[in-house]
């Protein structure tokens, strides 16, 4: 049976705008969870995005910087409204 004390972990949340994670490593991260501004929304953020392309282009920009912390094999949830 393993010793209890190599299996310890480190927790941290980190609130923030995911577009730029530049205090995290890159593959360090074990599980990740988002929610991303809606186009279909704006009476949450009104006026955020000129238009859809706009929108996709932060999408991608959210993604790379995703993947980038992620840990191989590792998950992330993109949590959107629909």
């Amino acid at each position: 049976m393993k010793d209890i004390k190599s299996m310890a972990t480190h927790h941290k949340l980190i609130i923030g705008n995911c577009m730029d994670m530049s205090e995290i490593r890159d593959g360090t991260v074990h599980l990740i969870v988002t929610s991303p501004p809606y186009f279909n929304a704006p009476f949450d953020y009104k006026g955020l995005f000129n238009n859809y392309e706009q929108y996709l282009g932060v999408l991608r920009r959210v993604a790379k910087e995703l993947f980038r912390v992620l840990a191989e094999g590792r998950i992330f949830i993109l949590n959107f409204k629909y």
